[in-house]
């Protein structure tokens, strides 16, 4: 008993250190917490006790070391136990996360966060998830992440095999599914990400639905053509972001439709008629339309008339990057890849790189017309210039600038806004139709560049933003010499390094 009083100090110091790390731990929301909370109050008391009862002792001469040594133990608990207390206090009254990883895979996108700060209502989740369905666990730490942004998100799990009347209330045919209701509407995901809930988000929350046209009848690449050289890729990530796609062939139309959110006219390899170019001009001038134009090297002269007016001009060039950062990526000399954005909605956090193989080079037109602004999105290197003589060097397989080329960096992408405050006419302009193909579309953030365009020109400022991310592998490549260093730093030096200090120490120990 004696034994057990003389060490209850320590044994009440553990129960206090055990219990402080459960409750900082896990919060008292959880039964660790509230264990680790009766384990600290217990380890107090205990301490308390054990002083009160030997403090006869402290007192005496012989042990006044021994109390001085004891208070200043009790007063460094005490300053441990409210320092967690205060730390505890801030962390559920300033909720703050951080994500250290690079590509910020614990984080959601800016996209993501913006759609979830802008719902109004409350949004339900019902997850029909069995015991037995891997997916649940990826389910719930994202919707910890979504929840973290707004709390007007409800969610509750569902075992389908446990409440069939719930199951054929939603007509539930898959383990996995979600149904998501907000508004009085509802749609649902049986992918578990977050590019899908924050898209049957997207498609409950906005009012109405805006249509996109692409035109047709000159050799554009088709929305439908799922070949490396279509469009299909592009018009699938438009119809995620619940805009409805169509096709149109502007000859055979009195006027634009009354409901294009915007016009896309991607790569025509042939001229637009004269009437389309006034239907066009029409569209953009007095109903304020919303027209992207890709517009590929030596091709769509008949469009500098009207671009002229917005103060823009095609270049007749190809741009020539030698920058090495377009190899290391995976390009060459006539595919330049842009790292760097001006401060613009469409460019807005981009911290990606986005490839436009075989573009042209675009310029201000000075004086610019009035209540016209004109911004460049993208710009290739210094190192670069505007070939003249493409098609000759091509060829001859020799890439030389020419006195008459113009040096970089040049300009190839650029977003115009013109018209009254109320209403204002939007053009977004890119030297090159082929980074929205198929075979380059997943390339970086050359999707989010699309993407991004369209949204600013329907006025979808939620919509614009850095698309879900991917992880990718780290791996750390060492050279044979490299790894012998690694494996005898690690497995020999530094443990004989430590095993010599320890010995050192105790031969010193010895001859006190």
């Amino acid at each position: 008993m004696k034994k057990i009083l003389r060490f209850g100090n320590y044994l009440f110091l553990l129960l206090l250190l055990t219990g402080l790390t459960l409750w900082i731990s896990f919060g008292l929301a959880s039964w660790q917490g509230k264990t680790g909370l009766a384990l600290l109050l217990l380890g107090l008391a205990g301490l308390s006790a054990y002083f009160i009862s030997n403090i006869s002792q402290f007192r005496t001469k012989n042990s006044r070391l021994n109390f001085i040594f004891a208070s200043n133990l009790a007063v460094v608990v005490l300053l441990i136990v409210a320092i967690a207390a205060a730390v505890n206090y801030l962390g559920v009254k300033i909720h703050k996360r951080f994500d250290f990883t690079a590509a910020k895979i614990h984080s959601l996108s800016d996209q993501s966060v913006q759609v979830i700060k802008n719902l109004k209502k409350e949004l339900v989740i019902k997850a029909f998830f069995s015991k037995s369905q891997g997916n649940l666990e990826g389910f719930n730490s994202l919707l910890e992440l979504y929840r973290f942004y707004n709390d007007k998100i409800k969610a509750s799990v569902i075992d389908p095999f446990l409440e069939p009347e719930i199951v054929k209330q939603y007509e539930i045919k898959t383990d996995g599914t979600m149904v998501f209701e907000y508004g009085g509407k509802s749609t649902r995901s049986e992918e578990v990400s977050e590019e899908a809930i924050t898209n049957a988000i997207i498609s409950l929350s906005r009012q109405g639905e805006k249509t996109i046209y692409f035109t047709q009848g000159h050799g554009e690449p088709d929305s439908d053509d799922s070949s490396e050289n279509g469009y299909s890729e592009a018009k699938t990530g438009l119809e995620k972001l619940s805009f409805k796609v169509k096709k149109i062939v502007l000859f055979q139309e009195a006027a634009v439709p009354k409901d294009a959110a915007a016009v896309i006219v991607a790569g025509p390899q042939k001229p637009f008629f004269e009437k389309e170019i006034f239907l066009l001009a029409n569209y953009l001038e007095k109903e304020q339309g919303r027209l992207l134009l890709l517009v590929n090297p030596f091709e769509g002269a008949e469009f500098k008339p009207l671009l002229k007016k917005f103060g823009l001009a095609l270049e007749d060039n190809v741009a020539v990057e030698i920058d090495p950062l377009s190899r290391l990526m995976g390009g060459n000399y006539f595919m330049p890849v842009v790292a760097k954005y001006p401060e613009h909605a469409i460019t807005k956090n981009f911290g990606y790189a986005t490839m436009f193989p075989l573009c042209r080079g675009l310029a201000k037109i000075t004086p610019p017309p009035g209540g016209t602004t004109l911004t460049f999105l993208a710009s290739t290197s210094a190192n670069s210039w505007g070939e003249t003589q493409y098609e000759t060097e091509v060829k001859t397989e020799q890439i030389t600038k020419h006195p008459e080329d113009k040096s970089g960096p040049l300009d190839i992408a650029a977003a115009i806004e013109a018209g009254s405050a109320e209403k204002k006419t939007r053009v977004v302009v890119c030297g090159d139709s082929d980074f929205a193909q198929n075979k380059y579309y997943i390339f970086q953030a050359n999707s989010n560049f699309f993407n991004n365009a369209i949204s600013w020109l329907a006025e979808e400022k939620d919509l614009i933003a850095i698309a879900p991310k991917i992880t990718s592998p780290r791996t750390v490549n060492l050279t044979q010499s490299s790894g012998r260093l690694v494996f005898f730093y690690t497995l020999i030096i530094l443990p004989l390094l430590v095993f010599i200090v320890g010995i050192g120490i105790w031969l010193y120990r010895r001859k006190l």
